[in-house]
């Protein structure tokens, strides 16, 4: 058969005049250029193959740069078949053959015709699959035994097609498994690949340079001016003398890249392995300000304009210690508030925070005065797992309705979190799940006790590679037992309705309402939120979006109970620091007491 299509190809030659020997048209060549038409036929069943060859084609891509000269346009054919042929082999058709031929216009205006017709042959495949030590690391050409390089790992499997694609793939693969494996300087010396043309299958020899086992060593650490060594060196998740594996790099950096005390973080092996077996590491820092400062400013219909600052120092005595103070003037609520941070407490990745502040509440619901203390650890446990627990002292003055209560509460806030989001501002992957539980005892003379519970989480799907087309859910559910609703303090019940709830409904406004159509709050909350992000023409950004929510007078929600939903509409403008939102909803059940629309204006995502 396929000395019969050669046969064939051989008289198409002779008779159309195909390279080397191109007939000539001495009319075409005194032209401007040769126009000309390309047809690529043979390859048809061959999927990948013939969308490549069609995408490299010279031929193609040049159609409207007329050569100047038939033997211009000869050798774009010519130029053809060796990019066809390499493109062939790298997706294993080893016997692929591609013949050009070029004719004469059918018409004497018409365009020269030129036709590349392909033989792909036979796909070939994977068959045997070695690694090896290179001569100079061991004169038997064994890897060490305590290497472990499954195929399947290796992206080789036997009888997949030969593509040169896996193969490169599987070199990277390789050297990262023996760098995964104590062996972190090794290094690729050769690669063989064997060709079988009766069999159709390619054997695959890998020869590489394991440079010798390695355990961890000193670390130097460089660029440090006033973060302590010890703190550095506390972040790396390692130990000394233990087997290197590269993995742990990556993660060191992202620990030290997670503290903000650093603009750029690097982590980097000796050239060598000590003839101990130990393999120096350094690791170098640049360090960001320790100091900053900051505002912001929010808008609503029902809360109306806000402003907050804060003033931070990360590495207050050189180990990292933070302290923090934020101030917040706003129509509804004016505070104050100072935190004090010491990493590393008791154990690595666990941090203790002493925080203290003063509040002022104005709200539909009611008005408060609380002083709050509170002690709380907080730790790490993996890259998206962290938990808090603490103790906390309020003491307030509430009124609601004329009437004044004063409440002291103690409190043991238990906390879990998991944060696999890529961005704090703008998520457009991952998702947030947090929950929270904080009994608060009878003590200090307080004869009420109850304990709330909440569950929230979010979570944000990317529709396009880019994340330019985000979708982003959040639920939300609560509940508070041991005291009925009229007994709780009014600043520690449920509420849903503003810019970070229920948005379409006035601050705190969704749930059971007084007789002044005044919100009470509740003891239970439900609440939902769907957005599609789109971030349409550059730095500006629409987003549509639905919110639905209630709370409850009773200590679980109810299903019962009619949600109030809202829709409407967001713009959003990206910066440096995250993105401007402005969003205009409007209740989609409302009650005869609600505004027909809310307008919000804040920095970052609604959630």
């Amino acid at each position: 058969m396929r000395f019969a299509l050669f046969s064939v190809l051989a008289l198409l030659l002779f008779a159309g005049g195909i390279c080397p020997a191109f007939a000539q048209d001495p009319a075409q060549d005194e032209q401007a250029g040769i126009v000309y038409e390309v047809t690529i036929e043979g390859l048809d069943g061959t999927g990948e193959l013939r969308s490549l060859v069609a995408e490299s084609s010279v031929l193609k891509s040049r159609i409207d740069d007329l050569p100047i000269s038939r033997a211009a346009l000869e050798r774009r054919a010519r130029e053809d078949e060796e990019i066809f042929n390499r493109v062939a082999r790298s997706l294993g058709y080893y016997d692929a053959v591609f013949v050009p031929r070029i004719d004469d216009p059918a018409t004497p205006e018409g365009p020269v015709r030129v036709l590349v017709y392909g033989d792909p042959g036979d796909v070939y495949t994977f068959a045997d699959v070695s690694v090896r030590a290179a001569e100079e690391a061991d004169g038997q050409g064994q890897i060490p035994a305590d290497i472990s390089l499954p195929r399947e790992d290796l992206g080789l499997e036997r009888g997949a097609p030969a593509k040169s694609s896996a193969v490169v793939n599987a070199e990277t693969t390789l050297i990262r498994l023996l760098q995964e494996q104590a062996y972190p300087l090794a290094e690729l010396v050769d690669r063989k690949a064997v060709i079988d043309r009766d069999a159709k299958t390619m054997d695959l020899i890998f020869r590489v340079d394991p440079k010798g086992r390695a355990r961890y060593g000193a670390v130097t650490v460089e660029g440090n001016e006033s973060i302590e060594r010890d703190y550095i060196v506390r972040r790396l998740p390692w130990t000394y003398g233990a087997p290197v594996d590269i993995r742990a790099l990556d993660k060191g950096r992202r620990a030290l890249a997670s503290t903000g005390l650093f603009d750029s973080a690097g982590i980097a092996f000796a050239d060598e392995v000590g003839p101990d077996g130990l393999l120096p590491v350094t690791v170098t820092v640049r360090e960001h300000p320790p100091r900053s400062i900051g505002a912001g400013i929010s808008y609503s219909t029902s809360e109306g304009l806000g402003t907050r600052a804060h003033w931070e120092h990360r590495n207050l005595f050189g180990g990292a210690e933070k302290l923090r103070t934020e101030v917040t003037v706003a129509e509804v609520e004016t505070s104050l508030t100072g935190a004090f941070t010491l990493p590393d407490v008791l154990v690595t990745d666990q941090t203790f925070t002493i925080e203290t502040g003063y509040i002022e509440q104005y709200t539909d619901s009611y008005d408060s005065e609380s002083y709050k203390l509170s002690g709380r650890f907080d730790r790490r446990l993996s890259e998206a797992l962290s938990v808090d627990y603490g103790l906390s002292l309020e003491r307030s003055r509430i009124e609601e309705n004329g009437t004044e209560d004063r409440f002291t509460l103690v409190g043991i806030p238990l906390g879990a979190s998991i944060d696999t989001s890529n961005d704090l501002l703008n998520p457009t992957r991952g998702g947030r799940t947090r929950l929270k539980f904080t009994p608060y005892l009878e003590s200090l003379g307080s004869t009420l006790s109850f304990y709330s519970t909440s569950l929230r989480h979010s979570r944000y799907f990317a529709l396009d590679e880019e994340g330019d087309l985000v979708l982003a859910g959040r639920a939300g559910i609560g509940s508070i037992v041991g005291a009925s609703t009229g007994n709780l303090p009014a600043d520690k019940r449920f509420y849903a309705g503003g810019s970070g709830s229920v948005r379409g409904y006035a601050l705190q406004s969704v749930g059971p309402l007084d007789a002044g159509n005044e919100p009470t709050g509740g003891s239970a909350l439900l609440d939902f939120g769907l957005e599609l992000r789109w971030r349409a023409f550059g730095d500006f950004g629409i987003v549509p979006f639905v919110d639905a929510g209630q709370v409850y007078d009773q200590e679980l929600p109810s299903l019962d109970e009619e949600l109030q939903w809202a829709a409407g509409l967001g713009f959003r403008y990206f910066t440096a620091i995250g993105p401007i939102r402005a969003d205009i909803a409007f209740p989609l059940n409302p009650r005869d007491s609600d505004d027909v629309f809310q307008v919000y204006f804040s920095l970052g995502q609604a959630f």
